[in-house]
């Protein structure tokens, strides 16, 4: 009997490929010139944000290898569209290796000048050698990747309303900062804040040393709204938590019509897997938003059993704990969320008070 585990992951590839084209882009030609003579060690260059976000994966990335080497896996699922079906098809027949596999489902942009792609590519192959683990058990290659993931097209779609609750959500948290100040005097600033747009690469990255920031603010807002300035707030927070409000819900709807796909594309892949060989782990890798989505729909699913499948669960608390600047905007989004409703009067809408509308992972053992 196959035992079936899902693990969160920040993808060390995405992360580390937004950081050099990000530092990339703000370069004049003189500047590209002398990298291209020392093209190694870039990260050297970089932001101190990034560089605090480039260490924060990799400590991620290490954890799960680690989690990786005790489950063993003979087939891994990854959140790559279903789209690339040929390229799964020929890793599993052996024609690609690990490094061909990943370097060419990563294409680098024909947008990029000679001189840029020059220096991107010495820099990304690095990082290429370090994800091919993600598909090797120690040694060896799984028997299976399985790609489980969204259709392009469907992807697409989800992109703008994505990147609208981010940017409601921006303005919210800013003017209820403007508010709390002008009653009392919160001066705290934020600390390595990093996002990229969900544009490049269909991949937005978020990071965010900034807990205790954005949790003395939310108690403070919460603290005054049960006061006599409850007025006040409400008067000037409310048209930006009806726009938030509105962004978000369209939002959840979108992520949980997502999750409902990629659990059924999850199914049918292991459907064929289990009668094709056995397996005695199988291993899912997902985003830490659909955790919680994905947790739910297969410790509950009835048909793993009928396919000779348990759910296994492994300890994964210091794997989200070396996450957590990576899922901070989750973390913000959802309790703005909760906020805004109070300060409209609004109640949660039944559809959103479920698990599997929780943007933030939850361990459970």
């Amino acid at each position: 009997m196959a035992t079936l585990f899902l693990i969160p992951i920040i993808s060390l590839f995405d992360v580390h490929d937004a950081a050099v084209r990000d530092w990339l882009s703000r370069l004049d030609d003189e500047s590209l010139q002398d990298h291209l003579e020392f093209p190694f060690r870039l990260a050297r260059f970089f932001p101190e944000s990034t560089k605090h976000a480039l260490k924060s994966v990799e400590d991620v990335h290490t954890e799960v290898l680690r989690l990786l080497d005790i489950i063993n896996p003979q087939a891994v699922f990854l959140d790559i569209s279903v789209d690339f079906v040929e390229l799964e098809n020929r890793h599993n027949k052996r024609l690609l290796s690990p490094l061909e596999f990943w370097s060419e489902y990563y294409q680098i942009s024909a947008s990029m000048s000679g001189a840029l792609q020059t220096i991107y590519c010495i820099y990304i192959k690095g990082i290429i050698d370090k994800e091919i683990k993600l598909i090797e058990n120690k040694e060896h290659m799984p028997l299976s990747v399985v790609f489980y993931g969204l259709d392009i097209k469907t992807r697409e779609e989800l992109i703008p309303v994505y990147e609208t609750v981010f940017e409601r959500d921006g303005d919210f948290i800013l003017q209820a900062a403007r508010v709390i100040n002008e009653i009392a005097n919160f001066r705290k600033l934020p600390e390595h804040l990093w996002y990229t747009s969900m544009q490049t690469r269909n991949a937005a990255i978020s990071y965010e040393e900034t807990e205790k920031f954005y949790t003395e603010l939310l108690n403070r807002l919460t603290r005054l709204l049960k006061f006599k300035v409850r007025e006040h707030i409400v008067k000037n927070l409310k048209d930006k938590a009806l726009e938030f409000v509105s962004a978000y819900e369209r939002f959840l709807d979108y992520t949980m019509r997502e999750d409902e796909i990629k659990s059924s594309n999850i199914f049918e892949g292991l459907k064929v897997l289990v009668s094709q060989s056995a397996h005695s782990s199988i291993v899912i890798f997902c985003a830490p938003m659909q955790y919680s989505a994905l947790f739910n729909a297969f410790r509950n699913e009835k048909r793993l059993k009928e396919l000779g499948i348990t759910f296994g669960e492994i300890d994964i608390t210091a794997l989200l704990g070396r996450m957590k600047p990576f899922i901070q905007k989750n973390r913000i989004m959802q309790n703005n969320y909760g906020i805004a409703l109070n300060i409209l009067g609004f109640e949660k809408p039944k559809r959103y008070d479920v698990p599997i509308a929780l943007l933030v992972p939850v361990h459970r053992r």
